[in-house]
């Protein structure tokens, strides 16, 4: 039972570690930390995240960085995927309300289905075409899944801005651990969505 259990365990962290390592190789030289040099694209994908009661460190940082891109000119148009399932708290709306309190006339569309990054990434493909380039605004560590689940939905696999990441140690274990089981999902489930 001991065997097994040691057997087991290695299996599982040879498949997390050889999961992470797919992601960071399709990601690599895809995601930016400087404006200046991100090509231009067709459309921003900002991926939403929680503001509500309990404020997600990463959320002001994901708007600027939506709006960093477009004022610089490197995106057309700002697509806002997340969820509008909380009852006192609207994620897409008061994203595209505060990129529009520095950005009155910003271009943007409204995605509420993104439950998501597969879903946001799949309905931006189907609301705007798979041939779109998009540029991904959301923090590195999360850009860089984003961009591998790109490269299997779009003709052309989306780049991406880095917002700002939090320093707070707490936030960043957690979200490592997060990432690195999510990033393992992906890659496991591609096949059955590839399939779909």
């Amino acid at each position: 039972m001991k065997k097994l259990l040691i057997v087991f365990t290695f299996l599982l962290v040879a498949i997390i570690v050889a999961s992470n390592i797919v992601v960071l190789t399709i990601s690599n030289g895809r995601c930016y930390d400087d404006v200046n040099v991100v090509p231009h694209a067709n459309y921003c994908l900002l991926l939403g995240t929680g503001r509500s009661h309990d404020p997600s460190p990463y959320y002001d940082a994901r708007v600027q960085a939506a709006i960093e891109l477009y004022q610089a000119g490197k995106v057309d148009l700002i697509y806002i995927s997340g969820e509008n399932d909380i009852r006192d708290y609207h994620e897409v709306d008061q994203m595209a309300k505060d990129i529009r309190s520095i950005i009155p006339d910003a271009p943007i569309m409204l995605d509420y289905n993104g439950t998501n990054t597969w879903q946001s990434l799949n309905n931006l493909g189907n609301t705007l075409g798979d041939h779109s380039s998009v540029t991904i605004a959301s923090q590195k560590f999360h850009n860089q899944r984003a961009v591998f689940l790109g490269s299997v939905l779009f003709r052309k696999t989306p780049i991406a801005y880095n917002a700002t990441d939090t320093k707070d140690f707490w936030w960043s274990l957690f979200s490592f651990v997060r990432e690195s089981l999510a990033r393992t999902k992906e890659v496991l489930m591609l096949p059955i969505r590839i399939a779909n």
